[in-house]
């Protein structure tokens, strides 16, 4: 599998990057120890941070201004990332789905970066990461038609799967997931990615009996080959 990013989303926002992760991961439901590093991060959040200071947080503010720049509401089709930090400040917390899914939302919270982590063997091909088209649509993992003009996707062989809003189910991870495809998005240039790429591999390694196949930053106008 070979992924890039395409030279007209870069054209537009130069500062753009992703971090991939390829590695083995058993998934199951998450232990104590993961709950409670969660749990303490949810604390600290509600504790120190209100929602009015989400849009002015620089990774957040960069996504905001990425989507504007394809045409995008950022306020009717929010980060991920802003949605999680809305629900952990407004203290409505978030359920524990598994290990894999959990530390990808740790991460997100961590770092105010969107997350996508995918079934590796689910994708298809090779991968392009590009704007939505017109007409682009996806059954997002709540069962809701997406609108994908505008955000920034992921597309395999059988077309769009993920995007920095909500991905789709089709290459969603589940209880059979071995090998994982996990995505950091930066869209400001003082995104800590070694950070954010060193704390996703010690969450898998701990939480997830997992070992690390494949960690890179892919920048502009480099294709990675993963393997």
């Amino acid at each position: 599998m070979n992924i890039h990013i395409d030279s007209a989303y870069t054209d537009k926002l130069p500062d753009f990057k992703i971090a991939v992760i390829k590695a083995k991961a058993k998934s199951m439901p998450s232990t104590d120890a993961l709950k409670g590093e969660m749990t303490d991060l949810f604390k600290h959040l509600a504790t120190t941070a209100k929602v009015e200071d989400i849009s002015k947080y620089p990774e957040i503010t960069a996504g905001r201004a990425a989507y504007r720049a394809f045409g995008k509401d950022p306020t009717r089709y929010r980060l991920s990332a802003e949605k999680l930090q809305r629900r952990i400040i407004k203290g409505e917390g978030l359920d524990f789905i598994n290990n894999i899914v959990d530390l990808s939302n740790l991460i997100s919270l961590k770092y105010r970066c969107p997350v996508g982590t995918f079934d590796f063997h689910k994708i298809k091909g090779d991968v392009v990461l590009r704007a939505g088209a017109p007409g682009e649509v996806y059954f997002s993992l709540g069962s809701q038609e997406l609108n994908l003009e505008g955000l920034p996707i992921f597309a395999d062989a059988e077309g769009p799967f993920g995007s920095t809003t909500s991905d789709s189910a089709r290459t969603s991870v589940d209880d059979d997931s071995e090998v994982i495809l996990l995505t950091i998005f930066g869209f400001e240039n003082q995104f800590d990615f070694q950070g954010a790429i060193t704390f996703a591999s010690r969450l898998i390694v701990d939480y997830c009996q997992g070992e690390i196949l494949f960690a890179e930053l892919l920048p502009a106008r480099k294709t990675l080959q993963i393997g």
